[in-house]
């Protein structure tokens, strides 16, 4: 398994669009003929319903809490043998959840990660979210960032300079700001479709 096809989609907090980004990249590299194995980190049963209707295959828990290293990477090498692609959804953000965060997932895997960046209500300010993120652990790989909710290409310019003149993470991408890209919420996850 080359570990440059596998990578963790994660977050700076819940709600910031981690799900939507993660199921349209699945689309994404499924489109393009790659077969593509999905994972999500922790017990979470939505999410991964989510990822096996966008990819045909069914994805694959990773719960460090419990299963334990050991486990969880033996089961990302077993069900990623015959991918092209290996995309991790993260929970909650990057680093929430402790041993169990998105985070201790990336440092057991050897994962990059990217990281879904809410960009409503804020534009130069977001360097410094970014620069907190590529800074708090230096053993996580943070790969780019996809700045998402953005509201005209004038914000996406704000942003996108911002990042560039203060933080060495790249920008991968933006989505816009659109109602018809969010899944409804409910308490305690995503509504099933």
């Amino acid at each position: 398994m080359n570990r440059r096809h596998g990578f963790i989609i994660a977050a700076t907090h819940s709600g910031a669009g981690k799900t939507t980004i993660t199921l349209g990249i699945l689309a994404a590299l499924k489109q393009r003929g790659m077969v593509v194995q999905p994972f999500k980190c922790g017990p979470d049963f939505i999410d991964p319903t989510l990822h096996q209707m966008v990819c045909g295959r069914v994805s694959r828990n990773l719960d460090l809490k419990m299963c334990g290293p050991d486990f969880v990477r033996s089961s990302f090498i077993k069900h990623g043998r015959d991918a092209e692609a290996l995309v991790v959804e993260g929970v909650m953000g990057l680093f929430d959840g402790g041993e169990s965060s998105s985070a201790a997932l990336a440092r057991t895997l050897n994962l990059p990660v990217v990281l879904v960046v809410d960009t409503r209500s804020c534009a130069e300010s977001i360097a410094a979210v970014v620069k907190g993120f590529e800074t708090l652990d230096q053993k996580i790989n943070l790969a780019g960032v996809i700045l998402n909710r953005v509201g005209s290409p004038r914000h996406r310019q704000l942003l996108v300079d911002a990042i560039k003149r203060h933080c060495r993470t790249k920008v991968l991408g933006s989505i816009h700001r659109e109602a018809a890209f969010s899944i409804p919420e409910r308490h305690l996850g995503l509504t099933m479709g």
